[in-house]
C-alpha cells in the first residue's frame, strides 16, 4: 500500500514537473570552456569517491577561472557530516523533498535561480530530484550523460560503453573544451 501511495506521488510530482517545465523560456547557446563564466554541478553525492571526482573536476574548472557552484543529492534521510560546510558546495537529501519528492531546500532555491553558462549533470543514475532541478533551471547550455528519451540536457555524451563517472568526466572536459573552437 505504501509503495503505491509512493508511485502516486511520484506520478503527481512528474507531471507537475513537466508543465512547470514547459512554461520555462531559456536562451539556449552552446558554450566551451573559454566562453563560460559560471558552471553549475549537480550529481548523486552519495558515494565518497564521486565526491572526490567531482572536487577534483570543481578545481579543474576553477584553475581556468571559471565560477563554480555544485549540488549535490544524498539519496538518504540524512547527510553526513563530512559533507557539510564547504565552500560552493551544497547538498540535499530525502527529508528535503516535499510530498511530491521535490526539492524544497534554500539552497537549492539559490541554485535553481542562478543563470549558469553551462549546468552539468554528473549523475549516473536518474533521480527526480535531481531531474527536477535540471528541468528547471535556466541555465543557458545543459550537459549530461546520454539517457534515451531526456529532453532535459542540450548535449549527452554515450558512455555506457564505460558507465563510470570519472569517463563521464573525462569526456565532458574533451568534449566541451573543443565546442564553438575556431
Amino acid at each position: 500500500m505504501v509503495k503505491i501511495f509512493s508511485k502516486i506521488r511520484s506520478s503527481l510530482g512528474e507531471k507537475m514537473l513537466v508543465k512547470k517545465a514547459n512554461m520555462l523560456v531559456r536562451k539556449k547557446h552552446a558554450h566551451n570552456f573559454n566562453t563560460a563564466k559560471t558552471i553549475g554541478i549537480i550529481f548523486e553525492a552519495s558515494n565518497k569517491r564521486d565526491f572526490q571526482l567531482v572536487k577534483e573536476f570543481s578545481k579543474y574548472l576553477t584553475g581556468i577561472h571559471i565560477d563554480c557552484s555544485i549540488l549535490g543529492f544524498v539519496n538518504a534521510k540524512e547527510i553526513s557530516n563530512d559533507l557539510l560546510f564547504r565552500d560552493n558546495t551544497y547538498f540535499f537529501c530525502n527529508k528535503d523533498l516535499d510530498f511530491f519528492f521535490r526539492p524544497s531546500q534554500p539552497d537549492v532555491n539559490r541554485f535553481l535561480m542562478k543563470n549558469f553558462d553551462i549546468l552539468i549533470d554528473l549523475s549516473l543514475v536518474r533521480y527526480f530530484p535531481l531531474s527536477y532541478i535540471i528541468s528547471l533551471s535556466p541555465a543557458v547550455f545543459k550537459v549530461g550523460r546520454y539517457t534515451e528519451g531526456n529532453t532535459e540536457l542540450d548535449f549527452m555524451i554515450d558512455i555506457h560503453s564505460q558507465p563510470d563517472l570519472e569517463f563521464l568526466i573525462e569526456q565532458i572536459k574533451y568534449y566541451v573544451s573543443i565546442l564553438n573552437n575556431p
